[in-house]
């Protein structure tokens, strides 16, 4: 058995419930765990990246519910995933430090009115991360489905004083593959090999990912594995006795469905089970199986409950009981808003009313009860998709027959902004940013650009005013467009915000691009969106108080769009990736005549069919404009080169009824042609594949090489493979440097004056925390490299960044000579 020591720590009250202080730096994942104990509520957020992760405390008072403390770490450290499962029985509190490299678990117990250390549990094999977690008494048990190649196990521990150790390592089954048959072949034939002869191979047994929820109660302990069984899930039921635990039933094999998850989360009582059958993977109905213990000690099945409301495959995510009241969350009803069942059962457990409680204000994938603890007279549910993501928590206390409502969240914490004066990178650093040959001469954070709490960045573009000569970032976040001014780059200046449309979603995409003086905002998977319209000439109207802005115009004939692309010579623009709502060109351009800002016109589609993942020519971004290159077939024809999912497309549009096909090309290890850039000749353009990198297709960042001189048949000349692992997002050519926006590694900066020879010439990057790896959630999404003296960068919790590449003369000093 292996033991481990308690980590006690000689903490004062202060130190331990004390506010901590924390640097102010972006969080995430409030409310990812909820617990209730002795009147206080527990809330967990594991989801941080430069801070650890924390558990708040509430207490009710005069003001309703605050906060009076946070537990964090014994160890902790930025990025530990601290609070991702909260275990809590009397005086003992069990805290899962939950990510994707590791989970361990840490006790804590009450002394007084103080959590103390009491003692972590660390895996001992390699690659197994710990993740639900139950206790009663001195008993805890852990599951960890990544276990045993993510069949799963579950680990038994047993306290004696402050000594915590592991008793027991609990299985589910894990039948062995079948063997392949021998295939059948008539004489002079030879069979394919693995073909079982109706031409489909053997499928091996999927993982079970037993230990996804476990529970314990007195001699009883039960473990959840939602995936066996083609994910109908399976309930295993152990009992403690003289030799320590045995299996004494499995439950799931002659009444789970595929799909349905059973297993996925336990209620436990002496005598009475609950387990959920979410239908997490796409069953037909969630539910929750009850089970009995009867007079001869064998569990047994009950009547199932489901929701009122025909599928809702989130019922039966978490399950909590008080009394003759069993409450059961289903965070995806109501288009993800979510809600809690409320039955009340009989003396038999028999369903005698329900209803069902939610909140108001909730918007749509909120997940209302994606947590919950329930206590008596009082419910706290986590709400991990309000606020964009960031997470809140609604607590809930019954005043006579009805209940009163609470929210709580974590304060806002962005990283501090920089302005006044640029800051060079010296020795590899600007401040927390690793970064070489690049001055970093302003950032200003998210909220600092009225973005509200959980809101992040996206796309950026740029404007300058030719009245005055005023430089503008216009910046995409996940609700509105933010207007900052850059003309001093050293000190931007907040001039207010354009929300989405009225009716639309909020979304991580949104795409700006300008012309005639006007912005063009487009977003995707934002329902009845549309293009708005919004001069900019009224920024000139801002006179210290940042503005909310209106838009100016609207083309409806769109719902959402992935981005819109503009080419100012011909004053067209072409909106791609739509989706929804009118004329949707199959994905592919859908041409608007833009002359009159104002007065936008629909003028055609194009769509190449041959590209494209359903072969409707679908386009995620492209870049059209009046060439000038050296085929001279195409001299002064409007031109534009589409990143189609699958292969770099090229249409000549100068006919917006009679657009044809140019020249297509695919390429090796294709993932998700994502977008490019012409170089400024239009002899060479670079491209970006979002989806190689993630899917283990190359070793690191690869950039794509075209050879577009001869138009109809393009030619990849090479790739450019960088030693970063990161994802490479958007780029722009200006001059002879390339500005690439990546995914976790931020801004990379290169040489490309000679064209097929793609050189480093430096970085910023805008994630100062954890490892560049093939990640998509954050980092830098684009920049605007087209201001004449500097670039601006978007990067999406942090915010915007005003980088001058710095200038150097072979010899390696600055042209300045300093």
């Amino acid at each position: 058995m292996k033991r481990f020591q308690s980590s006690l720590v000689a903490l004062s009250a202060l130190a331990v419930l004390a506010l901590v202080s924390t640097p102010a730096y972006a969080q995430g994942g409030y409310a990812s765990s909820v617990a209730i104990g002795d009147g206080e509520v527990y809330v967990g957020e594991s989801g941080n990246t430069v801070d650890p992760g924390f558990v708040y405390i509430y207490r009710t008072g005069r003001g309703g519910w605050v906060e009076v403390g946070r537990l964090e770490a014994p160890d902790a450290m930025e990025a530990d995933g601290f609070g991702a499962r909260i275990a809590l029985d009397g005086d003992l509190m069990l805290v899962t430090a939950a990510t994707r490299a590791y989970g361990v678990v840490h006790a804590f117990r009450r002394d007084g009115g103080t959590w103390v250390p009491a003692g972590t549990f660390s895996p001992s094999e390699e690659g197994v991360r710990f993740g639900a977690t139950a206790i009663a008494g001195n008993t805890s048990v852990i599951g960890a489905t990544s276990a045993d190649d993510n069949w799963g196990k579950a680990y038994v521990y047993t306290r004696s004083g402050e000594e915590w150790t592991m008793s027991a390592t609990l299985m589910g089954d894990r039948p062995e593959p079948e063997p392949e048959p021998e295939p059948e072949a008539e004489e002079g034939d030879e069979a394919a090999e693995g073909d079982d002869g109706d031409g489909e191979a053997p499928q091996p047994p999927q993982p079970e990912r037993f230990g996804a929820a476990v529970a314990i109660n007195g001699d009883w302990l039960m473990v959840g594995a939602p995936d066996a069984n083609r994910r109908a899930g399976l309930l295993y039921v152990f009992k403690r006795g003289s030799d320590g635990w045995e299996r004494v039933a499995k439950f799931g094999d002659d009444f789970s469905r595929p799909g349905d998850g059973l297993g996925s989360a336990i209620l436990l009582t002496a005598d009475f089970a609950a387990v959920g059958a979410p239908s997490p993977r796409g069953g037909e109905l969630g539910a929750v199986r009850r089970f009995a213990l009867d007079d001869s000690g064998e569990w047994v099945r009950g009547a199932s409950l489901f929701p009122v409301e025909g599928a809702d495959f989130g019922f039966g995510s978490s399950i909590a009981r008080v009394g003759r009241e069993l409450y059961v969350a289903a965070p995806s009803t109501d288009d993800g808003r979510g809600a809690i069942y409320q039955f009340e059962l009989d003396d038999d457990d028999n369903v005698r009313s329900m209803r069902k409680l939610g909140a108001a204000g909730l918007s749509r994938r909120a997940r209302f009860s994606g947590s919950m603890a329930v206590a008596d007279g009082l419910i706290v549910a986590g709400v991990p998709g309000a606020d964009f993501g960031a997470g809140s928590a609604v607590i809930m206390t019954r005043v006579y027959d009805s209940w009163d409502r609470a929210r709580v969240v974590s304060e806002y914490r962005g990283l501090e902004a920089i302005a006044g004066a640029s800051v060079t990178c010296t020795d590899g650093r600007i401040g927390r940013f690793p970064c070489e040959d690049v001055e970093l001469l302003s950032f200003m954070p998210v909220n600092e650009m009225g973005g509200p709490r959980g809101v992040r960045t996206n796309d950026i573009w740029g404007w300058t005013d030719p009245e005055s000569g005023r430089d503008y970032a216009l910046v995409g976040m996940t609700d509105r467009a933010s207007f900052v001014e850059v003309t001093d780059p050293l000190n931007p200046v907040f001039i207010g915000t354009l929300e989405m449309t009225d009716g639309a979603n909020s979304s991580v995409w949104r795409d700006i691009k300008v012309h005639a003086d006007h912005a063009f905002i487009v977003s995707d998977g934002a329902g009845v969106h549309g293009v708005q319209v919004f001069d900019l000439r009224r920024l000139r109207e801002f006179d210290g108080t940042p503005m909310v802005l209106t838009e100016d115009a609207h083309y409806d004939q769109i719902n959402s769009a992935h981005n819109i692309v503009i080419n100012e010579e011909s004053a067209f623009a072409f909106v791609v990736g739509a989706s929804g709502g009118g004329e949707t060109c199959g994905g592919g351009l859908h041409m608007i005549n833009i002359e009159d800002p104002q007065q936008p016109i629909f003028a055609g589609c194009f769509a190449d069919v041959r590209t494209g993942r359903r072969g409707t020519g679908y386009s995620h971004d492209a870049q059209c404009v009046t060439y000038t290159g050296p085929d001279e077939r195409y001299s002064g024809h409007e031109l534009c080169f589409g990143s189609n999912e699958t292969a770099l497309s090229i249409a000549d549009v100068t006919d917006k009824r009679n657009p044809v096909p140019v020249g297509m090309s695919t390429y090796p290890n294709v993932a998700y042609t994502h977008q490019g850039w012409l170089t400024e000749d239009h002899s060479y353009f670079y491209m970006n594949d979002e989806g190689d990198e993630a899917q283990g297709l190359v070793e690191g960042t690869r950039t794509l090489i075209w050879d577009v001189r001869d138009l109809e048949d393009p030619i990849m000349v090479g790739e450019y493979v960088a030693d970063n692992k990161a994802v490479d997002h958007n780029l722009y050519v200006d001059g002879s440097t390339m500005y690439q926006s990546n995914y976790d590694s931020g801004l990379r900066i290169f040489d490309v004056s000679d064209p097929e020879n793609i050189a480093p010439a430096g970085y910023l990057d805008t994630v100062p925390w954890g490892e560049d790896g093939a990640g998509m959630g954050g980092g830098s999404w684009s920049n605007y490299p087209f201001f004449d003296d500097f670039l601006v960068v978007t990067s999406g919790r942090e915010g915007l960044f005003v980088v001058r590449k710095r200038q150097t003369s072979s010899a390696g000093a600055d042209a300045s000579g300093q």
